[in-house]
């Protein structure tokens, strides 16, 4: 009976990420059998599949290994820098930079330029009337101006690239993102009604108070300074041996009372400049800036 129990019982639930992970060894595995029966169209499929789930050197290998038994050249090159990009200390990366470099100066002494373009979220891309129904695209191309269009799922977007003979032209190629619409624009009537109002046009009031008291901070530094230098002066005339007695306790208090004048402005002007800062922060984000936490 425990047997049986145990047999029946359910098996554990796979971890987060280890369905993605089988998956992606699965099509690795079976583009490797694909290529070594040399069926390379398979194996690209295949390897291209697993590089959409995840970026690996190994994959750019493989895949730059597969358009070389074919003998496309710009296949090749495109798989053979990402590969470089992904494992850029990998021990065999001077011998393949050799191989790539050897392709675009060939092509540079036929007068081309490479192309090499991506455009992850595109179903097709058209360069000059040759349609490539999955991304990436890689090309070597006479110098000059192209037209490239983008099937994407909000539409069509189309691009013009240039090409120079002997450069390399990387594109990424995504549709252009909405305008950003302002927030009294996006609510809609109902919200408005409900009492959800456009900002306020102004700066705040508590944008208000800081600017006031900062600057009555700062006025009563300069006073402190102003007061703290007049000290000092009389500090100075104690010295003077042509004061008398009387005359030289009298530059002595004035000194004495300027200095203490001099600290309890310098306390209160640095007080207010830290409170005018202190209300700025809270008072933001003020109408037309952006929040501390938002970002494009």
């Amino acid at each position: 009976m425990l047997i049986t129990a145990l047999l029946a019982a359910p098996l554990p639930a796979p971890m987060p990420g280890e369905a993605e992970a089988q998956r992606f060894k699965d099509l690795f595995e079976r583009a490797e059998a694909q290529f070594s029966a040399q069926d390379y169209g398979a194996a690209i499929a295949l390897f291209r599949e697993a590089d959409r789930m995840r970026t690996t050197p190994e994959v750019a290998f493989d895949l730059a290994k597969c358009f070389e038994r074919l003998g496309d050249e710009a296949y090749t090159a495109f798989y053979y820098r990402q590969y470089m990009k992904r494992a850029p200390s990998a021990p065999d990366t001077l011998e393949v930079a050799e191989k790539v470099g050897t392709t675009l100066a060939q092509a540079e002494a036929d007068g081309q330029g490479f192309l090499e373009l991506e455009a992850p979220r595109a179903t097709r891309v058209v360069i000059e009337a040759v349609s490539f129904p999955e991304p990436p695209v890689a090309l070597f191309l006479a110098p000059g101006d192209y037209e490239v269009k983008g099937e994407f799922p909000g539409g069509t977007r189309t691009m013009m690239v240039h090409i120079a003979t002997g450069r390399t032209t990387t594109v990424l190629f995504e549709p252009v993102q909405p305008p950003l619409i302002p927030l009294e624009q996006s609510l809609s009537v109902e919200l408005i009604a409900k009492g959800y109002d456009a900002p306020p046009s102004g700066p705040s009031k508590l944008r208000l108070a800081s600017y006031l008291t900062a600057g009555a901070g700062v006025a009563a530094l300069v006073a402190g300074i102003i007061l703290g230098v007049s000290s000092s002066a009389d500090a100075a005339k104690i010295n003077d041996p042509s004061l008398t007695y009387a005359e030289a306790q009298a530059a002595a208090d004035a000194a004495n009372a300027k200095g203490i004048a001099a600290n309890i402005l310098y306390g209160v002007g640095g007080a207010g400049v830290a409170g005018g800062a202190v209300m700025f922060i809270f008072s933001m984000p003020e109408p037309g800036m952006k929040s501390g936490g938002g970002g494009r």
